[in-house]
């Protein structure tokens, strides 16, 4: 709905503003500029809202293989838009070779790490925890 209102404000106000910069490269370049950033403002609502209609999903798989709320919500809310809750548990399982990380688009290793943070930040652990612990966990071959 915010994405429609958002080009409807482009086409009345936008639209005789084209008229006008045929003429004035300022004119066009602030005017590109404008509909740059329009577009950026739609692609982040557009992630904003698979976000948020990801999250339960997430909580459901999450709740059904664990049970334990907190860190279900906890982990729902760090993990990445792009990992559900099944990509999340192959990654700490799957050692990095055989995930192919070294092989993965700078986008995908950073949803990986993303994950691994995600799961650092949201485990309770029971022990102390060793200095540099957490440094570890992105060096990993596995977690387990």
């Amino acid at each position: 709905m915010k994405i429609v209102m958002l080009v409807a404000a482009l086409l009345v106000f936008g639209l005789p503003s084209v008229c006008l910069a045929e003429d004035d490269p300022k004119k066009q370049a602030e005017l590109l500029e404008k509909i740059e950033k329009l577009e950026r403002q739609i692609n982040e609502l557009r992630a904003l809202k698979l976000l948020k209609q990801s999250l339960p999903v997430k909580r459901d798989q999450c709740m059904k293989v664990v049970g334990v709320e907190g860190y279900c919500t906890c982990v729902v809310e760090k993990l990445p838009a792009n990992v559900d809750y099944r990509q999340f548990v192959q990654i700490l399982l799957t050692p990095a070779a055989e995930l192919g990380y070294d092989k993965m688009s700078g986008e995908q290793k950073k949803d990986v790490d993303e994950a691994l943070v995600a799961w650092a930040k949201c485990v309770d652990y029971k022990a102390p925890k060793a200095e540099g612990a957490f440094d570890k966990i992105l060096q990993r071959d596995t977690l387990f």
